[in-house]
């Protein structure tokens, strides 16, 4: 069994051990004389000092309330310096250096606006297999119907009118029995669908 040494012998005598050490020294001053004697010899030296206390009277003149405020103010200048020594020459490097979460924000940002320039970003020409000139006509007595990739239009004599497809070129072509052509285009920006019909009575 070990016994007690100086500061666990004093701290007994005045109570001030944890729980556990407390029923330890209990147990061991219960069956060691000597650590009891010691025990006891602190608590003999602390009563003599109580008795002589009262007696002493500090002085007036000092303000207990100043002194806590500037060692307290002491105890954070000394944290204040040492963790200024802890981080002496660190900080630069710290400062150059990403670190990992924000190095995994940035790569998820940049992800996000890759992904986003690809799905909603500019669209690309779709390159559509055009026929050549008049890709559908139908001839009605001197009137001419015809469909190309400008758009639908009629023609007599060598006079006529077309309907013209601002956006993009004609993607579909009908040609009706009862006499009439019809065209229809796909906005590219927007995805509106747009028929232009000509027919004759």
């Amino acid at each position: 069994m070990r016994h007690l040494n100086d500061s666990e012998a004093a701290l007994a005598s005045s109570g001030d051990l944890s729980f556990f050490a407390h029923l330890r020294s209990k147990a061991h001053c219960a069956v060691c004389k000597s650590c009891r004697m010691r025990v006891e010899l602190f608590q003999q030296d602390a009563e003599r000092v109580r008795r002589i206390v009262p007696e002493f009277e500090l002085p007036r003149s000092m303000d207990w309330g100043e002194i806590e405020r500037e060692m307290f103010a002491n105890v954070r200048l000394g944290l204040d310096v040492s963790e200024i020594r802890s981080d002496f020459g660190k900080r630069g490097e710290s400062e150059r250096a990403i670190s990992w979460p924000g190095a995994v924000s940035i790569a998820t940002l940049t992800a996000i606006v890759i992904t986003g320039w690809f799905l909603a970003g500019p669209r690309t020409q779709q390159y559509l297999l055009h026929a050549p000139r008049a890709v559908a006509q139908v001839k009605s007595g001197a009137l001419i119907l015809q469909g190309d990739e400008n758009g639908v239009g009629v023609e007599s004599r060598g006079v006529g009118m077309i309907l013209r497809n601002v956006s993009s070129a004609s993607s579909r072509f009908e040609v009706g029995l009862e006499g009439s052509v019809r065209s229809s285009v796909v906005d590219q920006d927007s995805g509106q669908v747009t028929v232009s019909q000509i027919y004759v009575e």
